[in-house]
């Protein structure tokens, strides 16, 4: 048996008792599509036996593009029915794995047959965030075959190193790290990155709260507003000052980006800007996107610092959460207190950074302090 295949119980255990921290009696809507539907039922089983109500709400990836080619107009179809906007109104809880599994298709769908579809899983997450429920999005629904193929990887590599992610941390430790991490943010003013492959960057912070995600919802989470974790979980994430960046970011970690996969990407940045790129792999994949985004796609808008010390570098869907990993972005950063919402985002990711927010470490050569 492959270990991606051995290893729902211990993710149920992960996303049901540490993330979820489900109780008896509670309601748990578990989401699912056909390649994730191990670890889904897995978690139905998990809550049955801590006590809580789950349901499963299944969809069938033939039965999805059966339906494009019978009824195209999929907005007829496409999102939440009634039935289930209700169901989900009254959980307490949401599992999400996202999918369809052959999402490199869904992307090469025209236009006007792919519109219904964007946003969807913006949806559940949104809809669950009015019921003032809490829910955990699986990154595994986003690590099928179709989609390692697509980025040149091994799928079940790259589930092995989700799952480890996902079972082998210490979720107790890795929020005190947050919690130091995201004062230190927080209070700061000036934020500085270097890395010895030739990052050297400069930005400001403007006293807006950083979102942290580490891997559990508490009522914290739920009293501003941010009831949601990923598993594998581990960033803290924070809105820069938007004028405010200068220097250069030299990644060393690949960015896996809807049109491919960029490597070693550099950017030159001036007056809060994005000025000049270069890569040495997968530019396209990039450039693609970034020439025909709407304004305010150059403008560097984020800064966020990984936390997960079992993840390795470079996993798809988590760049952003290798320990000590830093990810600036461009485009839009409204979502995270912002002033940036430009519906564009993209990133670059260098690893073994160091960190300083006003003079003071917080990350020295990809250890988090």
């Amino acid at each position: 048996m492959r270990g991606d295949e051995a290893s729902p119980p211990a993710v149920a255990r992960a996303i049901v008792g540490s993330a979820l921290a489900l109780r008896r009696g509670e309601h748990v809507a578990v989401v699912s599509w056909n390649h994730t539907l191990p670890w889904a039922a897995a978690c139905v089983a998990e809550a049955r036996r801590v006590g809580a109500r789950p349901f499963l709400l299944l969809e069938d990836e033939t039965a999805f593009w059966r339906s494009l080619d019978l009824a195209p107009s999929a907005r007829a179809w496409s999102g939440m029915s009634g039935p289930v906007r209700a169901a989900l109104a009254r959980a307490n809880a949401l599992v999400y794995f996202p999918g369809p599994a052959d999402r490199p298709r869904l992307r090469a769908l025209p236009p006007s047959i792919l519109a219904p579809f964007l946003g969807r899983d913006d949806e559940w997450l949104r809809r669950t965030r009015a019921a003032r429920a809490r829910g955990v999005r699986c990154l595994l629904g986003y690590a099928s075959d179709a989609q390692a193929e697509h980025w040149g990887i091994p799928g079940a590599t790259w589930r092995t190193q989700l799952i480890r992610g996902i079972t082998d941390v210490d979720y107790g430790a890795l929020r005190r790290t947050a919690v130091r991490a995201s004062r230190l943010l927080h209070r700061g003013r000036e934020l500085s990155v270097m890395a010895a492959n030739g990052t050297e960057l400069s930005l400001r912070l403007r006293g807006r709260r950083p979102w942290v995600d580490d891997g559990m919802v508490d009522a914290t989470d739920r009293r501003e507003g941010r009831p949601l974790t990923t598993a594998p979980a581990g960033s803290i994430v924070v809105a820069v000052d938007e004028r405010s960046a200068e220097g250069t970011v030299v990644a060393n970690r690949p960015s896996f980006l809807s049109g491919g996969r960029a490597e070693g990407g550099q950017w030159e940045i001036e007056k809060g800007r994005l000025r000049n790129y270069w890569y040495t792999e997968g530019g396209d994949a990039f450039e693609s996107e970034f020439v025909s985004a709407p304004r305010g796609r150059e403008i560097v808008s984020l800064f966020a610092l990984g936390l997960n010390p079992s993840l390795p570098g470079g996993v798809p869907q988590a760049e952003d959460q290798e320990e000590g990993a830093v990810t600036i972005a461009i485009g839009g950063n409204a979502l995270y207190g912002g002033r940036n919402r430009c519906r564009y985002l993209s990133w670059l990711a260098v690893g073994e950074a160091t960190v300083a927010v006003d003079g003071q470490p917080l990350c020295d050569r990809g250890k988090v302090l």
